[in-house]
């Protein structure tokens, strides 16, 4: 397989300058889109692409964001604080508060646990397409996901059990009430809350001493919202195209999600840029997609409006540079130092096999161990990222993501990025993308835009 040219391999960034980027990054705070701190972003990254010599561009589309502030529930003398769900409805509610799945819940207020899922990484072994894994340590691994099994999804839930309100415990290895799901731009017609597993231990004992009437106050804008793609260019080889992206929005000022996605991105800028034109193997797109956060909306956007998008060769997605979490003891989290489960998601169709292999060989070159090479449909219609609006488009992709267990929480810092992985992760993405060479542009793809299934991390 063909490997990254020297001089790209010596021009992607060190880990410290990778690090400095995360920091300043985070430094602008709540990037959600739609806030000032992500339009600030917006322009940070732009700048750093046109520093690195590409010809950068600003999209724009609108899409329905969501900015929830404070919950606060009362029942008797107990009020309990924590953080309105985003895409539900705010307001004040008052009433019975019954435990979700009761056959009295119509009409009450629904006391629903999000548990987080702890998923036997051996489960998913049947599709495993490769993997690199060089201690064997995923075979009795156990992940935490960010989810449970609703997919952040838990309000649908109570909405289809004809519930007038939620109340959204956060069942989680450390104590949490911010909670950024769901996540999918799509608003919901009932006042709801997240609130910590200390909240909900008092909320049962409670309810076990006999009926509770609650007040449910929820603080939450949602409105239509002109967002920003930055897509930065450099030319190439032919006509084809190779699209090296991630997002520049967050639910928080998250480092693992995705300043770590946005950081990969830039050092491929930085080492390709290094390259005379007629030594890359294609014409190179660096996109940094907006609203993430509101159901993939910039990347729909792209792949819908994007004047080269009938010849894209292949799409490479970087989201996650993430280190595993462990609790603190606390009530917290901390990193183990270690890093958490890469998922690589492959194209399906003709190329599947080739791309599994190529895959398959750069996280052995570059020892990215805790990883495995997935199909894209194992977890539903598509891979679980921005990226997977690709394989919808019919586009050849690989997709990066990992789905560390605090990915919507305020616990994402800059110490949970895995920083080992950095120039090791840009090094596979650089040999990804010099082995598409010699590959010619392709017909116009199938593009999907309607919404996913399942939220993606």
């Amino acid at each position: 397989m063909s490997t990254a040219p020297a001089g790209v391999v010596a021009a992607i960034p060190d880990a410290v300058t990778q690090m400095a980027w995360i920091d300043a990054i985070v430094a602008h705070g709540v990037r959600r889109p739609g806030t000032a701190a992500n339009a600030v972003t917006v322009e940070w990254c732009a700048e750093r692409l046109a520093e690195l010599g590409c010809d950068v561009q600003r999209h724009a589309l609108t899409t329905t964001t969501s900015h929830p502030g404070p919950a606060v529930l009362r029942a008797g003398n107990v009020e309990l604080r924590g953080l309105t769900v985003p895409f539900s409805t705010a307001g004040t509610w008052r009433g019975r508060l019954v435990a979700s799945g009761d056959p009295q819940v119509h009409g009450a207020a629904a006391l629903h646990r999000a548990t987080l899922t702890d998923l036997p990484v051996s489960v998913l072994d049947p599709a495993v397409l490769a993997r690199h894994d060089p201690s064997g340590e995923l075979a009795t691994h156990v992940h935490t996901l960010p989810f449970g099994p609703a997919l952040g999804k838990e309000i649908d839930r109570v909405v289809a059990e004809g519930a007038a309100a939620m109340v959204g415990i956060v069942d989680a290895p450390w104590t949490t009430s911010d909670y950024f799901v769901p996540y999918d731009g799509v608003v919901r017609p009932i006042p709801a809350g997240w609130f910590d597993r200390d909240a909900g231990a008092a909320l049962d004992a409670l309810l076990a001493a006999g009926p509770v009437e609650v007040e449910l106050v929820t603080d939450v804008a949602n409105r239509d919202t002109r967002e920003t793609n930055v897509i930065a260019t450099l030319p190439g080889r032919g006509e084809g195209w190779v699209v090296v992206g991630s997002h520049h929005d967050a639910p928080w000022a998250s480092a693992v999600e995705d300043a770590s996605g946005i950081v990969q991105v830039l050092a491929q800028a930085a080492a390709w840029a290094a390259m005379p034109a007629d030594q890359r193997p294609h014409n190179l797109a660096f996109l940094l997609t907006a609203a993430h956060m509101s159901e993939g909306a910039g990347t729909r956007a792209f792949l819908r409006d994007w004047e080269h998008r009938d010849r894209i060769v292949f799409g490479l997605h970087l989201e996650h540079i993430a280190a595993r979490a462990v609790p603190d003891g606390t009530g917290g989290l901390v990193s183990s130092g270690e890093p958490d489960v890469r998922w690589w998601f492959v194209s399906a169709g003709a190329e599947q096999d080739a791309w599994v292999t190529r895959t398959a060989e750069v996280l052995a070159r570059h020892d990215l161990d805790r990883s495995i090479v997935l199909p894209p449909e194992v977890f539903g219609p598509m891979p679980p990222t921005d990226g997977g609006f690709y394989h919808l488009a019919g586009i050849p992709m690989v997709n990066l993501l990992a789905a560390p267990m605090y990915l919507f929480d305020p616990a994402d810092r800059p110490d949970m990025v895995h920083v080992p992985s950095l120039v090791p992760t840009a090094r596979a993405a650089a040999d990804l993308i010099a082995a598409t060479g010699g590959r010619v542009g392709r017909a116009a793809p199938r593009i999907e835009t309607t919404p996913r299934a399942t939220d993606h991390p």
